[in-house]
């Protein structure tokens, strides 16, 4: 998710994925602290109790809310308050985190004829925030929404468009295009009855009640959906909705929906009354000091895209009761740079990007050890699906081969396909990523290569800019949540070519793309298609890391780093902890002591 994503796209560490130096011993103090994976008060024991107000620090605005085209991790957790899905995660810590429990539905899903079937019954009770009941219809409405090549629906997660069947002579483009195809619809969704709802899938998948836990397969009413405006003002069904004129540039505001009916919920816990989302962009040391201080509102605060200012670090490590406010662990999230491969085609050319590229430098600034390992592969260690292989020696030489990339420049100056001089690097504006990007301009300055910066508003950066399988840039700044603990969640959104939107005819452009390496190879396409037919999972899992180590192989992605998070929450907040669908706290589970 959710770089944006999870899974889910990621902005910051941990916002699709979402994030000066800390040197020495502090590191060293801090990498031995946060290797037992902390959790002090704020994931105590104590369960929150109901009412008050909690405050949640992310680092930016809202991408989209519009639960069919929100792709990041952030709003991934975020909607869950707000929009119920077929299937969701349990709350919990632990490995109970990766599973998922029946939501809207009354169990994970029915497969039948080889994982091609699924069905799912819709559970009673299950109420909009003005009181109308959850029926198949709007469900389904929901996911057609997502095959719409509008702009305004440009993004969200592929699943739907690459698992559902289409059996219309024209491709099916949404319920707005053609009278919903004449009145058909999307013929793989049928709803048996309005409590009753079935999937034909193009192939078997084993995993799609993971799949349908994301939110682009969550219900909207048609008589609700204001098209664009639907990004910050969502239609309700879960314990909360937003309140009417409260989502600004500065914060957003959740208050209870008097129709939630916690007999039909297993997961979420609803402790607040009301929840304020503040975006504090660019502050994040001014946020940690008023964490530290934790006076008046920082008591019931809880930072959630946004890690500790390293230089911080040192002072919440060595001071037991800032440690034991302190929500950490590993994210689940992959901090990485994908290398366009309609600009950079030559792959001995991308190859000597990834031997320039200087890791040791950029986790420096970006933390240290203490929020990250060094990656080697797309698939985190944490997955069965993982193999281990390191194919460019970044583990023992984290700091590159500038040697080998400049040999390489030099072999490929004499070829027809001679490597750019000159490389332009994406990512969304900050102040402590100005820094990071310093270290990428460094490292290239070895080869010979100069680095072209673009830095773009973080709220616009992955679906128009970033997103754009036309955009103009050498190297994408991303990162990445799994949608679920399985390698497809991971290979098919980032490298599969047939999930790369098709452009605009008339402007040349498009939106919402997450492979941002425009990798369309064909031998990775089939290969995809054979591992997410494959049901054994064993097999499965090694497909996933066979793959992955192939697209290494041809050098299209720059993995930095298997992110960690250590988050400050205030003295006032309870039920803290990392969950490995979102790579941040759950917001599920989040209250106060004392409301």
């Amino acid at each position: 998710m959710r770089t944006p994503p999870s899974s889910t796209l990621l902005s910051s560490p941990s916002r699709w994925m979402r994030h000066l130096i800390a040197v020495g011993a502090a590191l060293a103090a801090v990498a031995s602290a946060t290797a037992c994976d902390l959790a002090g008060a704020a994931s105590a024991p104590e369960t929150p109790k109901t009412g008050g107000t909690l405050y949640v620090v992310t680092q930016a605005d809202f991408d989209v809310l519009d639960p069919q085209r929100s792709y990041a991790a952030v709003e991934a957790n975020f909607l869950r308050l707000t929009s119920r899905t077929l299937t969701t995660y349990k709350s919990e810590a632990g490995a109970a985190a990766s599973e998922v429990v029946g939501d809207l539905a009354t169990d994970a899903g029915r497969p039948s004829d080889n994982n091609t079937v699924w069905r799912f019954n819709l559970k009673n009770g299950v109420r909009w925030e003005d009181g109308s009941p959850v029926t198949c219809s709007q469900v389904r409405y929901g996911i057609q929404r997502r095959f719409s090549k509008d702009v305004i629906m440009a993004g969200g997660a592929p699943y739907p468009l690459t698992y559902l069947q289409d059996n219309s002579p024209d491709p099916y483009l949404g319920p707005w295009v053609a009278g919903d195809n004449n009145g058909k619809g999307l013929e793989s969704i049928k709803c048996l009855d309005e409590k009753r709802i079935e999937f034909r899938l193009k192939q078997p998948v084993g995993d799609f009640g993971y799949a349908v836990a994301m939110s682009t397969f969550a219900p909207v009413p048609p008589e609700k959906d204001t098209k664009e405006a639907y990004a910050r003002y969502p239609f309700s069904n879960g314990p909360y909705k937003i309140e009417p004129g409260s989502h600004t540039d500065k914060q957003l505001v959740l208050v209870r929906n008097p129709f939630w009916d916690p007999k039909t919920d297993q997961v979420r816990k609803a402790y607040p009354d009301r929840i304020v989302f503040q975006f504090r962009e660019d502050t994040f040391g001014a946020v940690t000091n008023e964490m530290i201080e934790d006076q008046g509102d920082a008591r019931n605060t809880i930072m959630l895209d946004v890690n500790v200012a390293p230089n911080f670090l040192q002072q919440v490590v060595n001071d037991p009761e800032l440690l034991d406010r302190s929500v950490s662990g590993t994210t689940g999230a992959v901090r990485y740079f994908a290398i366009n491969t309609k600009r950079v085609t030559n792959p001995a050319c991308r190859e000597a990007l990834v031997h320039g590229f200087n890791k040791r430098k950029f986790r420096a600034v970006f933390g240290g050890s203490a929020l990250g390992d060094y990656a080697t592969t797309m698939i985190p260690p944490q997955l069965k699906a993982h193999k281990k292989f390191d194919i460019f020696d970044s583990v023992t030489h984290p700091e590159g081969d500038p040697d080998r990339a400049f040999q390489i420049i030099e072999e490929q100056a004499k070829t027809k396909s001679p490597c750019p001089t000159k490389v332009s690097v994406a990512f969304p504006d900050s102040a402590l990523r100005r820094r990071l990007m310093n270290t990428v301009v460094e490292a290239y300055q070895r080869i010979g290569i100069e680095i072209e910066l673009k830095a773009i508003t973080p709220r616009d950066y992955y679906q128009d800019y970033a997103g754009d399988p036309a955009n103009a840039y050498d190297m994408i700044w991303a990162g990445w949540v799994p949608d679920w603990a399985q390698g497809s969640a991971i290979i098919p959104p980032l490298f599969d070519g047939d999930v790369i939107p098709a452009l605009d005819p008339i402007t040349g452009h498009g939106a919402g793309n997450v492979n941002f390496s425009n990798l369309n190879d064909k031998s990775i396409n089939d290969q995809i298609d054979a591992a997410l037919a494959e049901t054994t999972p064993e097999r499965q899992f090694a497909l996933w890391g066979d793959l992955d180590m192939q697209i290494q192989q041809k050098a299209v992605a720059i993995p930095i780093l298997y992110e960690k998070a250590i988050r400050m929450a205030g003295t006032n907040v309870r039920g803290g902890y990392i969950h490995s669908a979102f790579g941040m706290p759950d917001l599920c589970s989040l209250g106060l002591a004392q409301p």
